[in-house]
């Protein structure tokens, strides 16, 4: 009898480190491959539910009808209508299903959260934050050996070579001698959407004597794998999210509060800035770089084929699908040619042109939600959750389409690595700076 309680205790203590490794695998694995947060999500969302159902919790209160959810989920019904005249309706469909089921997951997978006892949290915690470093170390190597890891995979294995060979330089054997530091722009993103939920694990959570060391080359290694790419998106993400962390420490609920105005301007003003910007001349000012240049062609003009479908849209993810197939105007000076390109690299102006106006209140009011939701953390969370948010802010601002899956799967990660940090026991070193601020 006394084995099969020691053999029953093994299988617990297993089980105990499912959900630990999970999160300490989804920012180290996809850190190399982003396009895994798909599948990261999924496992950590299902690992947490089925926990949650064990505890007796009832799987229709994983997905509480809270203003929140409710407004999210009004916007996956607009964004399912409105991909009925999108020019291509299989993929419009295709991203309404994705919206649908990041939403579902994450809102039930971050309720799953509060069924798990101190100590699943607290190894759950210090699992992603020892991913999330060991992820920011691998990046730094990319970028100090010109991407040598990379080069040795793609060399070693045929499937993981690029379609596409404008970034690379292959030698003579057939080999690939260089990559441009441009290819890893998504592991950058994912390196610098971990940074702020793991350095509030770091501070609040881990204990020991060596803890402001570790957080400490964290944070530099994190900060100079971002500063040396090229992805200049998460540069600014970076100073944006240092700026309001900082802010955030000292006035939580006003920062807090004006993320959700600022979110709402966004939407409100990005027409008008990116005309003002245009008609100033800056798209052939030397000063700007030229990825800046050609960005404000590019906006100017979007924005104007999202004023001859200003309601309503063009339909979701049809940017791409309508791109002309022929060569696009390309003005003497211009850096890039007066077209929409693959999509607007602004998240707020995506949504004007394939969404309408519409779509721009819809998420505008989903958005300021989700930064207000920040108030309801513990204290001292706050300000790290301020500075995840605007780190997300800039990069949507700048960088990618916000159809793409990896990117939306590695948000919806974002916010279930707040959640175990913000919901996860705090040593005594921790508590008493909280206390007393």
């Amino acid at each position: 009898m006394s084995i099969s309680v020691g053999l029953e205790g093994v299988r617990a203590d297993k089980r105990l480190l499912i959900l630990p490794a999970l999160f300490f695998a989804s920012p180290f694995v996809t850190a190399p491959v982003p396009r895994l947060t798909w599948l990261f999500l999924a496992l950590i969302a299902i690992a947490l539910c089925v926990r949650a159902w064990r505890q007796g919790v009832e799987w229709r209160s994983l997905v509480p009808l809270d203003g929140v959810t409710l407004t999210a989920m009004l916007v996956a019904v607009y964004v399912s209508i409105n991909a009925i005249w999108a020019a291509d309706q299989g993929a419009g469909f295709a991203k309404a299903a994705l919206l649908w089921g990041l939403i579902l997951v994450t809102i039930a997978a971050s309720t799953a959260v509060a069924a798990l006892d101190e100590r699943q949290l607290r190894l759950a915690a210090l699992g992603f934050a020892a991913g999330a470093a060991l992820g920011a170390v691998y990046l730094l190597i990319e970028m100090l050996t010109d991407s040598a890891i990379t080069r040795a995979a793609m060399n070693a294995i045929p499937a993981f070579r690029p379609d596409k060979v404008k970034h690379v330089q292959i030698g003579h054997g057939g080999d690939i001698q260089k990559i441009s530091l441009s290819e890893l722009n998504q592991n950058v993103t994912i390196v610098m959407l971990s940074l702020w939920p793991a350095l509030s694990v770091w501070a609040l959570i881990a204990n020991g004597p060596r803890r402001m060391l570790f957080l400490s080359l964290f944070f530099v290694v994190t900060v100079l794998a971002v500063v040396l790419s090229q992805h200049q998106s998460s540069q600014i993400a970076l100073v944006l999210s240092l700026v309001t962390f900082l802010l955030a420490w000292k006035w939580r609920a006003g920062v807090i509060r004006a993320l959700a105005v600022v979110w709402c301007l966004a939407f409100a003003l990005v027409l008008p800035l990116d005309f003002a910007a245009y008609k100033a001349g800056w798209h052939m000012a030397p000063w700007l770089p030229n990825s800046a240049r050609a960005r404000i062609i590019l906006w100017e003009y979007t924005a104007e084929r999202a004023l001859e479908h200003p309601w309503l849209g063009i339909g979701v993810d049809s940017t791409h699908a309508l791109k002309k197939s022929g060569a696009a105007e390309r003005p003497k000076g211009f850096i890039f040619p007066r077209s929409s390109g693959e999509h607007a690299h602004n998240l707020f102006l995506q949504t004007w042109y394939e969404l309408g106006l519409v779509g721009a209140v819809m998420l505008a009011l989903a958005g300021a939600g989700v930064a207000l939701r920040m108030l309801r953390l513990p204290k001292d969370m706050q300000p790290f959750a301020a500075a995840s948010f605007a780190a997300f802010f800039g990069i949507g601002a700048f960088a990618w389409s916000m159809w793409q899956t990896w990117f939306m799967c590695a948000i919806g990660l974002l916010i279930l690595y707040l959640c175990v940090a913000a919901s996860a026991p705090r040593d005594d070193a921790s508590r008493k700076p909280a206390a007393s601020r």
